[in-house]
């Protein structure tokens, strides 16, 4: 009987929950119910199978990606009692749980069925193609004032609207580099829709994010990514003759001055941090405009949690990316490093909420980091002695 329902729970109930934070936000019209969801479909049924097998809780503290991340989180939680956020504590104190659900859910998964895991990303990535197709049509039959491809669902923002589209469009060129679908074209024709989503965006993250990637996965993937690398330059080529705008129109956007000012606000507390989720004010010379966000994940840790809480987040990625360098004959791995640095990428100039509530950030830093994860807990009970 308890097999039965540990079996129910991680085969229907988490399956169901981890499509549903997949694809959510193109459906799902209010963010708070989009969270609710993941409450109800991922953090509970984790909890309830944890507790129903607490043996499945052993292998995933053994990960060491894991530890780092309760380190980070034990860490975060103590920069609490010196934070100057707005918040009440006890929601923030929460976050680290909500998140190591997501670790546990995919690992719950990966140790059942690996590839179940991997074949609900695939069909979250074909819906995925599907969205950016109907929010293309949306776009071009009812333009937004601004220009820019908005989004349905609970996406409200083309920025962030970027890092979910940019998240599937890495899923799939990683599938076509590592050749992990049976015909060839399936990947090019479900990537089309979504790269044209994300230029609507006018978000140019994504761009920097996909060359960099594109590097990467030379050293993973081999030969096939020169044919990619090649692609992006020709893109990039074509892009400025046709839309100039998109790629010179706005400069850096202030980002060099930005990040001055947050290191030098960092350099206050530099050990330490100011805390989790303090507020900030940035005064850019040029700007007439006072901003709060540094618009760089790592930026927006060391100023939060100080160099010790950037240590411990830093080890984190090193970990996951040292494990997929470790099986890099293995496609899986190539495909889930591809997300990871698409992620670490992105978020080197935008993206600095990084403990949130599961929202459009999630697709930057958990969603990555909790598949290689569950497929390195997998690896590691598979050979296990």
């Amino acid at each position: 009987m308890q097999s039965r329902l540990d079996n129910l729970i991680v085969r229907h109930w988490l399956t169901l929950g981890y499509l549903v934070l997949l694809t959510g936000l193109f459906w799902v019209t209010d963010g708070s119910l989009f969270t609710k969801l993941y409450y109800g479909l991922v953090a509970a049924p984790a909890l309830l199978a944890l507790i129903i097998a607490p043996h499945n809780l052993r292998s995933i503290l053994r990960e060491p990606m894991i530890l780092a991340f309760l380190a980070f989180s034990g860490w975060l939680l103590a920069s609490l009692f010196w934070t100057r956020a707005d918040d009440g504590l006890g929601g923030l104190a929460k976050r680290p749980l909500y998140i190591f659900m997501m670790f546990a859910s995919c690992a719950l998964i990966a140790c059942k069925d690996e590839q179940l895991l991997l074949k609900v990303l695939r069909v979250g990535a074909i819906l995925g193609a599907l969205a950016a197709l109907i929010n293309l049509y949306l776009y071009f039959a009812t333009p937004s004032a601004e220009g820019r491809l908005i989004g349905t669902g609970s996406l409200r923002n083309p920025l962030l609207t970027s890092h979910v589209l940019g998240f599937f469009s890495t899923y799939w060129i990683a599938a076509w580099l590592t050749r992990s679908e049976r015909h060839d074209w399936l990947p090019i024709l479900l990537t089309l829709p979504l790269l044209a989503a994300l230029l609507a965006t006018g978000s140019r993250t994504p761009l920097l994010a996909l060359t960099l990637t594109s590097v990467w996965m030379l050293a993973m993937s081999g030969r096939r990514s020169l044919y990619l690398v090649a692609a992006l330059v020709v893109a990039a080529g074509v892009s400025l003759v046709l839309m100039p705008e998109l790629l010179l129109q706005r400069g850096l956007s202030f980002r060099p001055q930005l990040w001055s000012e947050a290191i030098s606000q960092a350099g206050d507390h530099l050990w330490i941090g100011h805390g989790y989720n303090s507020k900030f004010i940035f005064a850019v010379e040029g700007l007439n405009r006072t901003l709060s966000d540094p618009h760089n994940v790592e930026l927006a840790v060391l100023l939060e949690l100080g160099l010790a809480g950037l240590g411990l987040w830093l080890l984190m990625y090193g970990l996951a990316l040292q494990r997929c360098w470790q099986h890099k004959h293995q496609a899986k791995f190539q495909l889930a490093s591809a997300l990871i640095v698409y992620g670490l990428s992105a978020g080197l100039t935008e993206g600095s909420n990084f403990f949130s509530r599961p929202n459009e950030n999630w697709f930057l830093i958990w969603i990555p980091l909790s598949l290689v994860a569950a497929l390195s807990i997998h690896q590691r009970l598979q050979y296990k002695p």
